[in-house]
């Protein structure tokens, strides 16, 4: 045998394990995904001197099987959250569109702020504009001592201070006895109305004065004055009001020795001279324009 020949059998006795050791090695890297099968084999022919001599070479075959491993698998679950259910209307607010889409208020697409609830404005009431100036005459009947009854006319001004305040001036004359006496006064005073905005106003009155006293037959006398009273306004209209009240006073005679201390000759005219002091009622009842 030659050293080819030697070489020959060498090589072919040493590949197949060779062969064998690297598809073990594969086999060993890939069995986790397939079955690998190899499959390695051939002839060879060895021939040693002059007479041949075969050598067969069998093939042998390898079979790698897959290694099955156990398979973990993992798998669940998991719920988290609850309910919840209100009977009230709620909407989502839309999505706000593009500046160049859209030409609209900023605030529309804020927080929906709840309805406003109702409320009640209390509305101011402006009370009425009283007149300021009031002017009227007015008519009445007088008595002197509760003997001497005759009667009562004159005019009347008034000014408004306050609301219910007003100041008053009278000029009057009383004709008592058919003319036998007559009294003419100046009156001025303070009156004071009660609900003065209303159609029907209460008042009540003071005043101070001063009258002339002229008897029939020429006596004649002046007297310091003072009453006190009470009435009722009826507003007609913003500038026509009625007007009725009662007076009560005081009459005092001003000059001691009197301005004629001659006494008339007539038993009449002498009854009708007032004492040093006198008191008297009187009735008015008048109208007045206001403004």
């Amino acid at each position: 045998m030659n050293r080819t020949s030697l070489l020959k059998l060498a090589l072919a006795a040493v590949l197949p394990s060779m062969a064998l050791f690297a598809v073990g090695s594969v086999a060993t890297a890939q069995d986790a995904s397939a079955d690998v099968r190899v499959r390695i084999g051939g002839n060879a022919h060895v021939r040693i001197g002059g007479g041949g001599h075969r050598v067969r070479v069998v093939r042998p075959w390898w079979r790698h099987h897959q290694v099955h491993r156990p398979v973990v698998h993992v798998s669940g679950h998991i719920w988290l959250g609850g309910g919840y259910y209100d009977e009230r209307p709620f909407a989502q607010p839309p999505p706000p569109p593009s500046v160049e889409s859209c030409n609209c208020d900023p605030q529309y697409y804020g927080p929906i702020a709840p309805a406003p609830g109702p409320y009640v404005a209390a509305v101011a009431v402006a009370e009425p504009v009283l007149p300021r100036w009031g002017f009227g005459a007015f008519m009445g009947g007088v008595s002197v001592e509760g003997a001497h009854e005759g009667e009562d006319v004159g005019l009347v001004g008034q000014f408004r201070l306050t609301r219910g305040l007003l100041v008053e001036g009278e000029i009057a004359k009383n004709t008592l006895e058919n003319g036998g006496r007559i009294d003419r006064r100046l009156m001025a005073g303070l009156t004071y109305e009660i609900n003065a905005e209303r159609r029907w106003a209460p008042y009540v009155t003071a005043g101070l004065g001063t009258s002339q006293v002229e008897v029939e037959g020429g006596w004649q006398d002046n007297q310091a004055v003072a009453e006190i009273g009470a009435g009722l306004r009826w507003r007609l209209s913003p500038s026509i009001a009625l007007f009725g009240d009662m007076r009560m006073g005081s009459r005092e005679s001003l000059d001691s020795d009197g301005g004629d201390t001659t006494l008339p000759t007539d038993a009449s005219a002498r009854a009708l001279v007032p004492e040093n002091e006198e008191s008297y009622s009187r009735v008015r009842i008048g109208g007045m324009f206001t403004f």
